[in-house]
């Protein structure tokens, strides 16, 4: 199968993408490779091939969460050039 220049013209339209004149030849050839390439793997006998299971999952425990005090929270505050409470102030940047 062989992409034409139209063909491109009409994908990069619904991409919203302006190919030039010089940039089609380029396009063309890297098109046509890519196809080639799917093509190609059309051919492979895949009849055998057991379907992919993640069983990993199971294989990596998940921990259990717990709640831990940052230790450096206080500094953190403290630097605050605002603060309200255990808040940073900050100026409002959106409209409601």
């Amino acid at each position: 199968m062989s992409i034409t220049p139209e063909v491109i013209h009409a994908l990069a339209a619904e991409a919203r993408l302006n190919i030039t004149q010089e940039e089609m030849p380029d396009m063309q050839k890297y098109l046509n490779s890519f196809l080639a390439e799917l093509e190609r793997m059309n051919e492979l006998e895949l009849n055998n091939v057991p379907l992919f299971d993640y069983s990993e999952a199971d294989s990596c425990p998940m921990r259990e969460d717990e709640i831990v005090e940052y230790p450096h929270r206080g500094e953190i505050l403290r630097a605050a050039p605002d603060r309200e409470g255990d808040y940073y102030r900050v100026a409002r940047i959106l409209e409601e």
